[in-house]
């Protein structure tokens, strides 16, 4: 009996199976015996004579990026196809045994979440949710009384996406950029990715912006470990 899982974990989270997994098979080479021969036509009193070979081997190779299956014919050649998708592969004298890839993904645990009230050209540190500048992860830059950023620092980035509620793991897999992105593309209501100095994966919330100068934002956070 086949117990072989193919496995793939992130180290330092609680660790949950993804549902949908391949199917398990084996794949026989489709021939045991292969035949090579030229096809183009020949003149007359010309001819030529065919390889005939048997099943020899079997191996795994890399085609452009992707996994093939290939079974070797000796001195006729080989075929192969590409292996089914989400499996890893082994080889059997006369084929291949696939086997389902169970990825297990973290379970996102809160390092810290809170409300902050961040006035412009201050900066905040949204590992911790303090408005300090030791640290910082973001600073809202104040170029004019209405043109204002959202500025990474430190090594932090940020990125904007389409605006929903992505969580941890829509925001892991986000576009981050280290460029100040413009107040005016994150109204009330919109959901912002951003990777800390510290490396910890957080999303913020845009609850409120106040109206007049000099601008308090209000913005709801949570930084996972």
């Amino acid at each position: 009996m086949r117990h072989y899982i193919a496995r793939m974990a992130i180290a330092g989270f609680a660790l949950m199976a993804v549902g949908s997994v391949a199917k398990a098979e084996v794949i026989t080479c489709p021939i045991t015996q292969a035949n090579r021969t030229i096809v183009t036509t020949l003149p007359a009193d010309w001819w030529t004579t065919p390889i005939v070979a048997d099943l020899s081997n079997t191996q795994i190779i890399n085609i452009g990026g992707q996994t093939a299956l290939q079974c070797v014919y000796g001195p006729a050649g080989a075929i192969q196809r590409y292996a089914p998708l989400n499996t890893v592969c082994t080889t059997l004298p006369t084929g291949f045994d696939c086997l389902p890839i169970i990825v297990v993904i973290p379970t996102p645990i809160t390092f810290s979440t809170g409300i902050i009230n961040w006035q412009q050209t201050f900066l905040i540190n949204v590992d911790n949710g303090v408005v300090q500048s030791a640290g910082a992860d973001l600073w809202l830059q104040a170029e004019t009384a209405t043109a204002l950023y959202i500025v990474p620092q430190n090594g932090a980035v940020i990125g904007l996406g389409d605006r929903s509620n992505r969580g941890f793991a829509g925001c892991a897999a986000e576009t981050m950029t280290a460029n100040r992105v413009p107040l005016a593309a994150i109204p009330v209501g919109s959901y912002v990715c951003v990777r800390t100095d510290q490396g910890r994966i957080s999303q913020f919330r845009m609850n409120a912006i106040s109206p007049t100068s000099p601008r308090v934002l209000t913005i709801g956070y949570t930084t996972w470990q």
